[in-house]
């Protein structure tokens, strides 16, 4: 099919291009004879869409050659006489204005047949009235235009041979039916301890049907010599993934586990088994150090009575810490009652099944926490948090998870996870605005904004000292202060957050000095020391009031109105928290 030369303004005629598939009118139907659509033949791979033929006519300024350009899925021959497809599909030509000239362009594509998803997980057949007799298509036919578009893995027979027929009965209600599915990758399983002894449940642990088990801890578990504790399930690699297009995607291997024993307990590399060399009791820190040792109890407070305790082992206080007196242990410690305007320290798992409270007391675990309540004070652990009742005005950094109860509430201070949070209410009114990150390392955080405080000061500091220089001294010297001040701010912009990440390996793009580090690649943050920050949540069951700090990783979020029941997360960029709905749990 030839276009015919044609003018588009006065003096100017174009030499246009031979097309080089078929184009024509359809009936849409018998009960509409007269309306007809347009349709096209499909062209494949490699097949010429048009060309410039040789006219034997020279190009001059009143007679030129059309402009044509070539859109997606096809391309131009080397000599640029010819547009060739790239890809099966539906071929598609049109006339475009541009704002350069008056000359239309004639603008080529194609439509392909078969459409990808953007992950290549899954390849539709794209359904449209053909020109020639499709009503004969087999289920062949559909395997061979899929192979012939790079299509050969996770090819469904059976929809090959709904396609057929949906295609011969030509009902016209659908626009694509699915074809082909890639196979996810499966991710390995990390290596870990099975235990031979009942150790009863971690308190916040996330169970298999999405619930948080809340019961107490059972600490201090009873062993014998010579009785195997627990025996080491190695990592596995998992299974690589592949794509639509035969592409293989990888899978994230499970993490190995360094097991670690202290006191009376021994590894054996060989049988990959822990053993207890002397009845004690056991304590289990962040599900890979294995102690074994004595337990030491104490009947009452720690006061004048007992003095500070400093113990190897596992101690219970049956009563309260007092004001000035300290605890610490290398075992589990457990104390009955109340930490009071006071120190504790344990190298494994603490719980108190009273509260914490005083502006001077920390308590600092190397596994888990599991208190009732905290008022202004602190805590600083490697494991899970968990608060069952309340958080006033303290600050809370966990190396995992921060689990609080459904109906508990935090006022004002700030919680800050390497992991994911779990709320009843956040803030209060009238309260001061409470902080909350999630996938956040606790030291960088507090070395950001060390380097703020610094750009502060140093800002004032050069203004001041800029007061004793005038003339040519005062712009030398203010050249060599200001390239100093852009250094530190640098490097203030580029810190990271997420833990097992770079230190300083946040691009620095579109970010704002003291509104947190903004990271292009947030959300794919997945380091092998590291979580993967596009799981992790905050999840408020309660209230989340407005004024509310929220962080993910080094994106962060102002809640501006009060709202109920939300779960907060990454969007699928990565670069912004968003909140959903969050459904609770009957019963």
């Amino acid at each position: 099919m030839d276009f015919a030369p044609t003018t588009d303004f006065a003096f100017t005629e174009y030499i246009e291009p031979t097309l080089c598939f078929s184009k024509n009118k359809i009936k849409i139907s018998d009960t509409y004879p007269l309306e007809k659509l347009p349709v096209t033949e499909l062209v494949k791979r490699d097949q010429v869409m048009l060309e410039f033929s040789d006219s034997g006519l020279p190009e001059t300024s009143q007679l030129v050659r059309r402009t044509v350009t070539a859109g997606e899925h096809v391309y131009l021959s080397e000599d640029g006489k010819e547009v060739l497809a790239g890809t099966i599909g539906y071929p598609r030509i049109e006339f475009r204005s541009t704002e350069e000239s008056e000359e239309k362009v004639l603008h080529v594509w194609v439509e392909p047949l078969f459409r990808l998803s953007k992950n290549k997980m899954e390849a539709a057949v794209i359904i449209k009235p053909l020109l020639f007799h499709y009503n004969l298509i087999s289920s062949e036919d559909l395997y061979r235009l899929l192979i012939d578009a790079g299509i050969v893995h996770g090819v469904m027979y059976k929809q090959l041979n709904l396609a057929r027929e949906y295609i011969r009965t030509q009902n016209g209600e659908l626009e694509s039916i699915t074809l082909a599915k890639g196979r996810e990758p499966t991710p390995g399983i990390n290596a870990h301890l099975t235990f031979h002894l009942e150790i009863g449940p971690i308190a916040g642990e996330l169970l298999p049907d999405g619930s948080i088990d809340f019961r107490e801890r059972k600490i201090m578990v009873p062993v014998a010599a010579g009785q195997v504790i627990a025996t080491k399930v190695p990592a596995t690699k998992g299974r690589p993934g592949m794509s639509v297009l035969g592409e293989r995607i990888a899978q994230r291997q499970g993490r190995d586990i360094e097991i670690e024993t202290i006191d009376h307990a021994v590894y054996l590399p060989e049988k990959q088994q822990v053993l207890a060399t002397s009845d004690g009791v056991l304590s289990v820190v962040n599900n890979n150090v294995i102690k074994v040792c004595s337990k030491l109890e104490i009947p009452g407070d720690i006061d004048y009575s007992t003095g500070n305790i400093e113990s190897r082992n596992s101690v219970v206080v049956h009563g309260s810490v007092l004001p000035g007196f300290q605890v610490k242990t290398g075992g589990d410690l457990e104390v009955k009652g109340s930490v009071m305007s006071t120190q504790v320290t344990s190298m494994a798992n603490i719980v108190i099944k009273g509260g914490i409270t005083g502006n001077v007391s920390t308590v600092t675990g190397t596994g888990d926490v599991d208190i009732h309540f905290i008022e202004q004070g602190r805590i600083r652990c490697n494991g899970n948090c968990v608060i069952r009742k309340q958080c006033y005005y303290s600050k809370v950094y966990c190396g995992a998870n921060i689990r609080c109860r459904e109906h508990s509430a935090v006022v004002g201070g700030e919680l800050v996870a390497e992991g994911s949070i779990t709320l009843g209410d956040a803030g209060a009114s009238g309260a001061d605005p409470v902080f909350i990150g999630a996938g956040v390392s606790a030291e960088r955080l507090f070395y950001s904004r060390k380097l703020f405080q610094r750009l502060k000061d140093d800002k004032q500091l050069i203004m001041q000292r800029l007061k004793q220089f005038t003339g040519t001294a005062r712009t030398k010297k203010l050249r060599t202060l200001k390239g100093s001040l852009e250094e530190m701010k640098l490097r203030y912009l580029r810190i990271n957050m997420i833990p097992g990440t770079g230190l300083y390996s946040s691009p620095v793009e579109g970010a704002k000095s003291g509104q947190g580090v903004q990271d292009a690649g947030n959300r794919k943050q997945n380091k092998a020391n590291g979580p993967d920050i596009g799981t992790l949540t905050i999840d408020v069951h309660g209230t989340v009031f407005a004024g509310t700090i929220l962080q993910i990783g080094n994106r962060s979020l102002t809640v501006e109105q009060t709202v109920v029941g939300q779960r907060f997360q990454l969007d699928d960029s990565g670069n912004y928290i968003v909140g959903v709905p969050l459904r609770t749990r009957k019963g």
